[in-house]
């Protein structure tokens, strides 16, 4: 009998000890999810400001800072003037990437001389909520209301041609760009590396985020969804060589669109950061560009 109750009590303790490690197994995937939902925000937006850059901005004549009010946050960027002030001229606005801010890019954009490519037009960008010296925090819904209120903001300007806007997005950009382009009347769409849905970009890193496991994630950036209502012509860049967007995601967006251009993917080593200095995508752009100059929307 005494024997017999050892055994009972050694299953006991088995059973309690693989109680505690399935109990254990939980709270640990547990915290990892919540972990994991926390850190989310710091994977996608990366918000930092040049300092130098805005300062020296301001010394350039093509240069004019732009303050926009979006939910009683005011939105800080800038507009590159093409053409002469007074004048009601086409323009592209621009949704950066992740680790950009509008300061920068349109620092390199005037020591780059890009402006040649973008021959007729004036050029746009606004950091997002929590970038450069725009308030707020950034996030999906802050972001696709801050890109209504930009395009908006634009139609109003005196010195825009409202029937010649033409929507650009580099990287993450280009989920906000899609989605600019699907509810308002556009000129155009260019996307640069862009990508079909959030989660494509969460398996390409961790092949894990099927049925429930879905729910962990907190951005969609869904713009499979939005492409397929966007009424203007489409221009998808990509390369073969992008190690952070597959090609294959670009050309599954692209053959979303209803109406778009051939897609350029890339074939000579061209890298995630480097597209805007490759003569073959300038010259892709500034063709698109041109040709729409000549159409009515």
């Amino acid at each position: 009998m005494k024997k017999e109750k050892e055994v009972k009590e050694e299953k006991h303790k088995v059973k309690l000890k693989l109680k505690y490690k399935i109990l254990i197994f939980f709270i640990a995937v547990l915290i990892g999810c919540l972990g994991f939902r926390y850190i989310q925000k710091d994977l996608w937006f990366h918000p930092w400001n040049d300092y130098r850059s805005h300062k020296q901005l301001k010394k350039i004549d093509e240069f004019e800072e732009i303050n926009i009010m979006s939910e009683g946050r005011k939105l800080d960027g800038w507009m590159y003037y093409n053409n002469p002030r007074g004048v009601k001229s086409p323009l592209v606005i621009f949704f950066e990437g992740n680790a950009q801010n509008s300061s920068r890019f349109m620092s390199i954009f005037y020591t780059e001389d890009y402006g040649r490519y973008f021959d007729g037009y004036n050029f746009l960008v606004i950091d997002y909520p929590g970038f450069g010296y725009s308030e707020g925090k950034p996030g999906e819904e802050e972001i696709f209301t801050a890109t209504d209120d930009i395009y908006d903001w634009a139609t109003r300007n005196p010195d825009v041609d409202a029937n010649k806007i033409v929507i650009m997005g580099y990287s993450i950009g280009t989920g906000f760009a899609t989605y600019c382009a699907s509810e308002k009347n556009a000129n155009g769409l260019i996307l640069i590396a862009p990508y079909d849905e959030a989660m494509s970009l969460y398996n390409n890193a961790i092949n894990s985020f099927y049925g429930p496991m879905r729910s962990l994630a907190t951005y969609r950036f869904n713009s499979l969804l939005y492409a397929k209502t966007v009424e203007t012509v489409a221009q998808v860049i990509t390369s073969y060589d992008d190690e952070v967007i597959d090609f294959s995601l670009s050309q599954k967006l692209n053959d979303a669109f209803k109406n778009h251009k051939d897609i350029l993917i890339l074939n000579d080593g061209t890298k995630h950061s480097y597209y805007l200095g490759n003569e073959t995508v300038m010259n892709t752009i500034y063709a698109f560009l041109q040709e729409r100059l000549n159409v009515e929307e």
